[in-house]
């Protein structure tokens, strides 16, 4: 290859690299840790106990259609690790829905909904890279962000391809810098290309899904795609209104899985209630087979029946093209395999964060190594300052930020603050401050306290869950901090303690690497080769 050709190919990834680099290090970490969206929602949040409730799934659901007999759509929402007792929960969409259990007695009585959802927000993060905008404003950015890092990738394999058998799997560690940060970003995007290939064009997909089906409508359907998917639809007999004759949630819920074997159904969405329409949307799990969400996929049933009527959704199901439909979500959400898949994506996102640190890291050094090579340079230029010091403020203050807002959602939880204002506020007053600190101290002075303060917030997390006992027993405003411990909190606290015994450790030695090597100048000097995450 001409190296020219190369030479073009180098340009192209860089710069798309440094455009995508500091908010997909936030859409990768926070994405990483939404795999386990449902456990650290239930981590955070402040869940009064439930006690006496009925686990009768069946009187429940008779009681409430019983209780609101015009009622259009209800979720009756099973018993699970984080739910002790079965629930049904209304509203309309957007606002806090209202929920109703039933006592030993048999009667209804309401349950205060749990206001909050740190998994969500961690979530969104991801799906919005950081950006404090609005999700439908975020999203078609993040997307454009997504075909940039597609072009990174294609132009980084092409870079890498002279070098590749003999470079692939070394890692130089020695005082030349670039060579070290070069072959780890090297070695972490082969390892995951695969990987990254996926969500990239995945996330390009979902985040410009309305400018898709726009262009959709005008070139390809333009009498709209309701009529077309209609016509692939088999036709339902009409439901019959009187509820009392439909099949009980316990039957529904073995009709499920004998229709779509090895289902394991969490929840009943009653739709169309009232209608000759009317449907039983199931949710549930199978890890043996691609779902269409993170966790579940979905069984549409006739209630009155419980035949499938609909399969597009259900996991194993459903014709060739709906497979391949699923299967693009699956691959994005990690949504197959159970808990060791989510935690190799876990593991895999953060790769790819680090991924983009490093690639960001070696264009400073690399500028830096050609600036110090020109008579009379001894500082770097201002715009090299700033990169480095973003990319340190934005990485270790993604970090630290998300630990954080957990934390003090939770201990803040038994107060009249809505915990969404806490998430929120928590998260972008400690990035900004991480992201200030950086600027102003240069990435070098920087480093070691941004290191040893994201490690503090994350061992935060696993620190709570330590003393929620005992603040629990000590003052009754801290009994709303302890919860029956199930495994789900056992990911979030040892995953957390990982990390924090990680980032304590890189600390460590990126202390003693600096006092080593550097020498009493400003910050403005060029970076020694200091370890950084």
């Amino acid at each position: 290859m001409k190296a020219a050709t190369l030479r073009n190919y180098l340009s192209v990834h860089t710069w798309t690299g440094i455009l995508a680099g500091t908010l997909l290090f936030i859409a990768f970490y926070a994405g990483a840790l939404s795999m386990f969206v449902p456990e650290i929602t239930h981590w955070s949040r402040a869940e009064p106990a439930r006690n006496n409730a009925s686990q009768d799934d069946d009187a429940l659901v008779a009681a409430f259609f019983a209780a609101h007999p015009s009622i259009e759509n209800a979720t009756l929402v099973l018993p699970s690790a984080s739910n002790t007792a079965p629930l049904m929960r209304w509203g309309p969409r957007g606002t806090t829905p209202r929920q109703v259990e039933l006592d030993a007695q048999g009667q209804l009585r309401p349950v205060a909904a749990p206001a909050g959802e740190a998994g969500r927000f961690v979530d969104y993060l991801h799906r919005k890279g950081g950006l404090p905008l609005a999700l439908d404003s975020a999203e078609p950015v993040i997307g454009l962000i997504a075909l940039l890092y597609a072009l990174a990738l294609i132009s980084g394999v092409v870079v890498l391809l002279p070098s590749l058998v003999k470079d692939l799997f070394v890692l130089r560690i020695g005082r030349n810098a670039k060579r070290l940060w070069l072959d780890l970003h090297n070695l972490l995007g082969v390892a995951s290309l695969p990987f990254h290939v996926v969500m990239a064009l995945s996330a390009a997909v979902f985040c410009l899904h309305d400018w898709i089906y726009d262009a959709q409508g005008t070139l390809i359907y333009p009498q709209g795609l309701r009529p077309v998917t209609a016509r692939t639809q088999p036709q339902r007999p009409p439901v019959t209104l009187d509820r009392t004759a439909w099949r009980s949630p316990t039957q529904l819920v073995q009709d499920a899985a004998h229709a779509v074997p090895g289902f394991s159904a969490s929840a009943i969405e009653y739709r169309g209630l009232g209608t000759p329409k009317a449907s039983a949307f199931m949710a549930g799990t199978d890890d043996a087979h691609f779902k269409r969400r993170p966790r579940e996929g979905f069984a549409v049933l006739d209630p009155a029946t419980g035949a499938l009527v609909q399969n597009n959704t259900a996991p194993g199901q459903g014709s060739a093209m709906a497979r391949a439909v699923v299967s693009f979500f699956a691959l994005h959400f990690g949504s197959y395999g159970g808990a060791p898949v989510r935690l190799l994506y876990a593991v895999l996102g953060v790769m790819g964060a680090l991924l983009f640190y490093t690639g960001n890291v070696l264009w400073i050094e690399s500028r830096s190594k050609r600036l110090r090579q020109q008579p009379g340079m001894v500082e770097q230029p201002r715009h090299v300052r700033m990169i480095a010091a973003i990319n340190l403020g934005v990485s270790l203050g993604c970090v630290a930020s998300i630990s954080l807002a957990l934390v003090t959602t939770r201990w803040l939880g038994a107060t009249t603050l809505a915990p969404d204002t806490v998430l929120h506020g928590t998260y972008y007053a400690t990035f900004t401050a991480c992201l200030v600190w950086a600027l102003a101290r240069g990435a070098q002075q920087a480093t070691v306290g941004l290191l040893a303060f994201a490690a503090l917030a994350t061992a935060l997390i696993p620190l709570t869950s330590a003393i929620a006992p005992l603040a629990a027993s000590l003052a009754p405003w801290a009994e709303i901090l302890d919860k029956p411990y199930t495994h789900g909190l056992a990911w979030v606290d040892g995953l957390s303690a990982a990390g924090a015994a990680l980032l304590a450790a890189l600390a460590w030695i990126t202390r003693r690497q600096t006092g080593r090597h550097s020498t009493p100048t400003s910050h403005a000097d060029f970076p020694t080769p200091v370890l950084t995450p």
